[in-house]
């Protein structure tokens, strides 16, 4: 399983483990770790082909060389989270790759596939200039979330959506311009909507937004929305609300939203 010859050295950067567990705030940090790593997403549950999967990855991980960083999604205790990358059955695998997720396979799968699979990655990777490497050590990012932000997070993964949802909405009315607090509550709101049966008639008409973000297509989730903006003058506002909500959820120089903003702006003015 020499994995050496299919990617160059680069910067070495720490992880906890080869293959962590994740929350929402692990899931935050890999998302940016991904910006300089391939990071291989796997997603789990209880079954016997999850463990068998799991197994297999670990050890192809651990001699990569650093080569990958592997996060681990439970769809038995945080289905959430699954729902947010566009999964919803395990053992699956995804890739994540400057913030983007890639669906990688579903189901069980060969140790020579899966090294083919991964090749296919170190590349994709190699081609974006993604070319860091980790080792052993601390956590991706030294950031200290409040008890404030970390109540919110269990609630979210507790599956208490109200409460996530009271007790961002609870910090950001203290500290209006805490971006973690406004992206906990976009997301948190994304998962009310997509799985709520009581939406008004404007959010049935901004639900294929919402649809479009989760399957990881941000242009078009922004398009339809300016283009609700451009045909219904008066929910303008609402609308506007809306975009700028979903805005929150990605880092500002990403171009979708660059792009999207610019629309916007010429919209309004």
């Amino acid at each position: 399983m020499d994995l050496s010859s299919l990617s160059g050295g680069g910067e070495k950067l720490t992880i906890a483990d080869w293959l962590i567990l994740a929350d929402q705030q692990t899931l935050r940090s890999y998302l940016k770790l991904s910006e300089q790593v391939p990071v291989l997403l796997f997603i789990s549950d209880d079954s016997e082909s999850s463990n068998r999967l799991r197994q297999l990855l670990l050890k192809i991980i651990s001699a990569s060389e650093g080569r990958f960083a592997g996060l681990e999604v439970s769809l038995t205790t945080s289905p959430q989270l699954a729902q947010a990358v566009g999964v919803s059955a395990a053992p699956a695998m995804l890739a994540l790759l400057a913030g983007q997720p890639a669906p990688l396979f579903q189901g069980e799968i060969e140790q020579s596939q899966l090294m083919q699979v991964l090749s296919q990655v170190l590349q994709l990777a190699a081609q974006n200039s993604i070319s860091g490497r980790v080792q052993i050590g601390a956590t991706p990012t030294q950031k200290q979330l409040s008890k404030e932000h970390e109540a919110a997070i269990a609630a979210v993964e507790a599956g208490d959506l109200p409460a996530a949802k009271s007790l961002f909405e609870k910090l950001l009315k203290e500290y209006p311009n805490d971006f973690d607090a406004k992206a906990g509550l976009a997301q948190v709101e994304l998962m009310i909507r997509l799985t709520s049966k009581e939406l008004t008639p404007l959010d049935q008409l901004m639900l294929s937004a919402d649809q479009l973000l989760v399957s990881r297509d941000p242009a078009q989730a922004f398009s339809v929305l300016l283009d609700l903006f451009r045909d219904r003058v008066s929910d303008r506002d609402a609308i506007r609300e809306r975009l700028l909500q979903l805005f929150s959820l990605f880092p500002e120089g990403d171009e979708p939203v660059i792009s999207a903003r610019k629309q916007l702006t010429a919209l309004l003015f």
